[in-house]
């Protein structure tokens, strides 16, 4: 039985997020955890944080996701907020509440274009290194 409404995707390796909730354990509920991981996986409706921190469940969520670490560009980088709905012991599921689309896809758009470039110059380096 598969709960899921839309896919997910596997994203690339270096693609993070960074999710404040609330310290539940606190009674003071003006408390925050930042937690920070690995994104797994995404998708229109959510995304799957690996992570070994504890993360509270159910608990509504400020994310950032961040496409490319090794570049910090502000075109791969946005927010979404969401609910954490799911914690097993390599992470937390998270169901987005609000995210931009259009956002997520000109990241997406920009994170495939980079890495083509990339690949592109990796190509041109093999080549003139065979040549020699």
């Amino acid at each position: 039985m598969q709960k899921r409404k839309f896919t997910r995707s596997s994203v690339w390796k270096n693609t993070d997020a960074t999710i404040k909730v609330p310290d539940n354990l606190l009674h003071d509920k003006r408390q925050f955890l930042t937690i920070k991981g690995k994104v797994e996986n995404l998708g229109a409706n959510g995304m799957f944080l690996l992570t070994n921190e504890r993360v509270p469940v159910p608990a509504v969520a400020e994310i950032t996701i961040n496409f490319d670490t090794s570049s910090n560009l502000p075109d791969l980088l946005m927010t979404a907020s969401g609910k954490t709905v799911r914690l097993n012991k390599n992470g937390v599921g998270i169901k987005f509440t609000t995210i931009d689309l259009s956002k997520l896809q000109k990241c997406i758009i920009q994170k495939i274009n980079n890495s083509e470039i990339s690949e592109r110059e990796i190509d041109k380096y093999m080549l003139s290194e065979s040549e020699e």
